[in-house]
């Protein structure tokens, strides 16, 4: 007697492009200890994000094959209770971490850092911890440097750290980084493997990743022109921007960039809104389907088609041209499509959804599709 067994058939291979977040990024709070003249984060807002709430997010995000988490603020240090919290759970599902980002300068003394940092340790961060070092903070470089010593001391890792640092250019901007390798008695070199800055000295490695500063939010006072007369190169939001970064208020946005905060850019809220829910708003979405499926360039032709003369010129910085189309009101000119767009709180896409009906498109993890990026089923950059 011969017995066949049902093959379950192949589910449809999902279009070359859309948004298939790959990371969790958690800004707890916006609070911090240092008002950067560059900074387009609202350090004013006083919420902190509840923390039951943000592991349950997390778990959902698990189940959905999302597998990488990374924590930003504001200054996240100030609220080290949701950082273990969150890192104990990520670490017992399995969570690959990526960068805690920092100041290195909200300690007391070497004491109080040695014990948040063990803290953070011991509930098994394994990710890298990110200064941001711009010639904007006015930190005291001796502080850091004690930062960096008690961490690189905690963590037993010489590429524990990374730096962040915004200019206009990767060769520009690096004075304060030269002066943290004085102070480390390191040095500041380039690498042509890595096509980055190095900080290396017998105790650390420190890869500097470059942010292309832009005339955003309290920056739009700093002198520069951000329209640099040459045109971004189209990325598809492929890199940071196929990631949920969830804000102290539990909006969330698929952008970690200089227009992370508009509402025109929340795809839900944890409070309310299942991660099922929210990416499948995000893929309705009259700007994030857009920029994810056709790209910036999309919008930038649909506003250039309707009028040729509605931007001051032409920029290199895809994140500054996001902010600004969306930030001014000019692709809401162009399409009419935001006049969807409610005030943020809540499930704010019933509108679309309703409209559009539920996208077809499959969820990471789900049964239709990649099962996300620890099974190959997303590209990495």
């Amino acid at each position: 007697m011969s017995t066949s067994v049902y093959k379950r058939p192949a589910p449809p291979e999902p279009p070359a492009r859309m948004f298939r977040p790959r990371m969790v990024q958690l800004a707890p709070l916006y609070q911090c200890n240092l008002a950067c003249p560059h900074c387009c984060v609202p350090i004013e807002w006083p919420d902190r994000l509840d923390i039951p709430t943000a592991v349950r997010f997390l778990e959902q995000a698990h189940q959905a094959g999302i597998g990488t988490i990374g924590f930003t603020g504001g200054e996240p240090f100030l609220y080290p209770e949701f950082l273990n919290a969150l890192t104990a759970r990520a670490a017992e599902l399995g969570f690959r971490f990526d960068k805690l980002m920092t100041n290195g300068v909200w300690h007391r003394d070497a004491e109080h850092a040695t014990a948040v940092l063990s803290d953070l340790r011991d509930a098994g961060f394994s990710g890298k911890i990110g200064l941001s070092v711009d010639k904007f903070h006015g930190m005291d470089i001796e502080k850091l440097a004690e930062f960096c010593r008690v961490t690189r001391a905690v963590f037993a890792r010489d590429t524990i750290l990374s730096l962040s640092y915004a200019s206009r250019a990767p060769n520009k901007g690096l004075e304060p980084i030269k002066r943290l390798a004085e102070a480390l008695d390191g040095v500041v070199e380039w690498s042509k493997v890595l096509g980055r800055y190095l900080l290396v000295s017998d105790d650390f490695t420190m890869t500097a990743c470059w942010n292309h500063l832009a005339t955003v939010e309290r920056a739009e006072e700093l002198p520069g022109d951000s329209w640099d007369g040459t045109w971004f190169e189209e990325d598809y939001c492929e890199g940071p921007g196929q990631a949920l970064i969830v804000n102290p208020k539990g909006e969330v946005k698929p952008c970690c960039g200089f227009a992370s905060d508009l509402d025109q850019l929340t795809i839900g809220n944890i409070y309310t809104d299942s991660l099922e829910q929210i990416v499948q708003f995000a893929r309705n979405h009259p700007v994030v389907g857009t920029v994810f499926r056709d790209g910036l360039t999309a919008i930038r032709d649909e506003i250039l088609a309707r009028d040729p003369n509605a931007l001051p010129g032409a920029t290199s910085n895809h994140c500054y041209f996001c902010w600004y189309v969306l930030a001014k009101g000019i692709y809401a000119q162009t399409t009419g499509k935001l006049e969807l767009l409610p005030e943020h709180g809540g499930s704010q896409w019933a509108k679309i959804v309703a409209e559009k009906g539920k996208t077809a498109l499959p969820l990471l993890g789900d049964d239709q599709g990649p099962k996300g990026c620890g099974s190959g089923g997303c590209a990495q950059k």
